[in-house]
């Protein structure tokens, strides 16, 4: 019985974390375009019509970079501060765990349903890229905006498949190397102050 009960909490807890990082997709997406909306359309929008198109993208290619690490140190920021998640690093502490073995520990698993959600994500705009012939950044509208963060890929590559999957790289390097060092901080921080271990 007691294993039906671990078994169904961990997909439980499966189906949140999904779940999670689908709602926080969407929503990183939707403010990353208002952001870009409000601070950069205008701008990116004279430099292409005044024909200066790879400036465009440089500028595009400049925001969708820093805006992807800004919501990878969020996303994970956020998903290190529940209780179960400092409990479950300090037992990893005291068992003399090392960065890279509470890390994969932590986060290898993650991928079996991140990198199908993040696909997922894209997917609507990968099909649609496919099947238009240029993208014209001083006329976006809402749609392309929405996947600003990862446009400037599908821009360069000029190819729909490539977009996706560099996009795809591109976002689990950059949320992955911000998780080893989330992992190696906290654990510093942690040891160094160990009466929060007790």
């Amino acid at each position: 019985m007691s294993d039906m009960n671990t078994k169904m909490k961990a997909k439980s807890g499966f189906f949140k974390s999904l779940l999670f990082f689908l709602l926080a997709l969407l929503g990183g997406h939707l403010a990353e375009s208002l952001i870009y909306g409000v601070a950069l359309n205008t701008i990116v929008g004279n430099v292409w019509r005044d024909g200066y198109e790879s400036n465009a993208v440089g500028i595009i290619t400049a925001y969708g970079i820093i805006i992807h690490v800004v919501f990878c140190i969020v996303y994970t920021v956020v998903t290190t501060r529940s209780v179960t998640y400092r409990d479950s690093f300090k037992a990893e502490i005291k068992n003399g765990s090392s960065v890279g073995a509470i890390f994969k520990k932590f986060y290898i698993k993650h991928l079996s349903y991140e990198i199908p959600v993040y696909f997922a994500v894209l997917l609507p705009f990968t099909i649609y890229f496919a099947f238009i012939t240029n993208v014209d950044l001083a006329n976006s509208f809402a749609f392309e905006k929405f996947y600003i963060a990862e446009l400037w890929i599908y821009v360069i590559t000029k190819n729909a498949l490539l977009g996706i999957i560099i996009s795809s790289l591109i976002f689990f390097i950059v949320l992955f190397a911000v998780r080893f060092i989330v992992t190696a901080v906290t654990r510093k921080n942690l040891i160094e102050n160990s009466v929060t271990l007790s």
